[in-house]
């Protein structure tokens, strides 16, 4: 099972994949944030994806379309741009909020080995 933290990255990284804004948008919401509790998460980003998930969900069912695919489409290139903006604030709240969380380390802190073997220069 997947953690929201995980799931928030997951979006980002269709976010920051190619074709159209409102399609990432759409593919990030269905496929990685509707599976996110709101009540799970931490309350100081609690408020902020409920405003967003309430963005995106929003608009009634149109000609077959789900409400997230209705509701985006709906929206300007502007307005879906800064709700893909939340999508990663939400995400770097999370990240300051669990700084200790494995997922969240950078692997350039890792501690270098004692015995691994020195490699000298010949030239």
């Amino acid at each position: 099972m997947r953690t929201d933290w995980e799931r928030f990255r997951d979006a980002i990284v269709v976010l920051a994949g190619s074709g159209p804004l409102k399609q990432r948008l759409v593919d990030a919401c269905l496929k990685h944030l509707g599976e996110i509790d709101i009540e799970a998460l931490p309350r100081d980003v609690r408020g902020e994806f409920a405003e967003l998930n309430a963005a995106l969900q929003g608009g009634p069912r149109t000609g077959g379309l789900n409400p997230v695919a209705a509701s985006v489409l709906k929206m300007s290139e502007a307005d879906a741009a800064r709700h893909a903006q939340r999508v990663v604030a939400i995400f770097a709240g999370l990240h300051e909020l669990h700084p200790a969380h494995p997922a969240n380390r950078s692997r350039r802190h890792r501690p270098q080995r004692l015995n691994q073997p020195r490699l000298h220069r010949i030239f």
